[in-house]
């Protein structure tokens, strides 16, 4: 089985595997269904359906394409513990089955895979999706065309987003030089409004004592002279799945990714002495047209979010 942290915001379902069974496995987890289309085209296989925990968020959202059977399961608000427990109860197809679909004599599989690539965003599968252009089928041909476009679309606007947070990173040293000056973080507080900006509104009154308790602290940040500062940054969005931006954020992040603004641009940064000692920081990000300075939120609020999940993570 696929280590929780691997797993992605998109989960495909193996074609074979009835939604009755996949809602039977989401109900024996504590999932409640929401929603469910009342006139499937195939009886007793909705093309959409959704569960709550709780009533709240977080979200699963189920989808069937009934023209190659894909079954896709969005659980992009899920922390890892919670899209761990999904994958052991309802059988997942892997990487490489996708892939392996590309060179399949069905071409209801081949179209499948087609499909599957583009609600995955694989990159990885793109020379494959201009290999298909040249499908003898026309409908295949045309599909790997689309399929081919989104995919370098994607491309271009991660290589833009890479360059504008290189631009920020480099920016970024100027600040974090001054957070030994406690008058600069005591002007990092963030206020209500940008809580408000950074985090879902449910969530607000935990997040504003968290804001309290980590402020009556004394926070500062030692630099000793010619100590190398080496910034990350990255969208909150991309905490909901491990990436190589994603990565190299504490992974308390992945569990409250679900409830951030996936907009804004957080960064943390790791100290080198000339000595070798190392020293890691997180939690800086803009907001509202300024800096603001949340360390580690995520050991205030995962404890909060993760309370009921953990009810039933010792089932897988």
């Amino acid at each position: 089985m696929m280590d929780d942290i691997q797993l992605g915001q998109t989960l495909l379902v193996r074609p074979d595997v009835p939604f009755e069974k996949i809602a039977a496995a989401l109900n024996l987890l504590g999932w409640q269904q929401q929603h469910a289309a009342q006139t499937p085209l195939l009886e007793d296989e909705p093309e959409f359906s959704s569960w709550s925990w709780q009533g709240h968020k977080p979200f699963v959202i189920y989808t069937f394409n009934p023209v190659v059977n894909m079954r896709v399961l969005d659980v992009a608000t899920l922390p890892p513990v919670m899209r761990g427990a999904i994958a052991t109860h309802v059988p997942l197809m892997d990487d490489d089955s996708v892939a392996s679909l590309f060179s399949s004599g069905s071409a209801r599989e081949r179209l499948l895979a087609l499909w599957a690539t583009k609600e995955t965003e694989r990159l990885d599968l793109i020379d494959d999706t201009a290999r298909l252009q040249q499908d003898v089928e026309p409908a295949i041909s045309d599909q790997a065309k689309e399929v081919h476009t989104r995919l370098e679309q994607i491309n271009q606007a991660r290589v833009e987003m890479l360059t504008n947070l290189r631009i920020m990173t480099e920016a970024a040293p100027q600040l974090i030089r001054l957070l030994p000056k406690r008058e600069t973080v005591a002007q990092m507080k963030p206020t209500s409004d940008d809580l408000a900006a950074l985090f879902d509104e449910d969530l607000l009154p935990v997040v504003s004592k968290a804001v309290e308790a980590i402020y009556k602290k004394r926070l500062r940040v030692s630099i000793e002279h010619n100590t190398e500062i080496e910034v990350f940054a990255a969208p909150a969005g991309l905490f909901r799945w491990q990436n190589m931006l994603s990565e190299k954020f504490p992974g308390g992040y992945r569990d409250i990714a679900g409830w951030m603004n996936p907009q804004h641009i957080w960064m943390g940064w790791t100290l080198t002495t000339p000595d070798g000692g190392v020293v890691r920081y997180d939690g800086l990000v803009w907001v509202n047209g300024n800096w603001r300075w949340l360390p580690k939120i995520f050991r205030y609020l995962a404890p909060y979010l993760m309370d009921q999940p953990k009810a039933y993570a010792g089932s897988h």
